[in-house]
């Protein structure tokens, strides 16, 4: 009676045993969704990557135009400076000719 009851209980805990350590379909399902959601995001990480490399080339670009910009801007404001100068002295020629001229007339 005991040796019976023991192999009822040792067959139980076996059964028990085994129940709990054949893989579940639930959970090879979720396995299976897992696997796919990680795939997904692992295919976006690349994507960004790639794209992180065009932005990263695009800035580069863009910074070498500004830079060009800049000392365009510089050589203009170079010239109209000097632009205004001539103009300037121009002007003061313009009105010593002029006087000179108006007072060549009166003399």
């Amino acid at each position: 009676m005991q040796l019976t009851k023991k192999l009822i209980r040792s067959a139980t805990f076996t059964l028990i045993a085994l129940a709990v350590l054949i893989p579940q379909r639930a959970f090879s399902q979720f396995s299976d969704s897992t696997i796919r959601e990680i795939n997904e995001r692992l295919i976006e990480l690349h994507e960004c990557r790639k794209k992180q490399e065009l932005y990263i080339k695009l800035a580069h670009n863009d910074s070498l135009t500004i830079h060009r910009q800049d000392s365009i801007i510089q050589e203009l404001i170079i010239a109209t400076n000097n632009e205004k100068e001539a103009k300037y002295r121009y002007q003061k020629i313009s009105a010593l000719s002029s006087a000179l001229l108006l007072l060549a007339l009166i003399l």
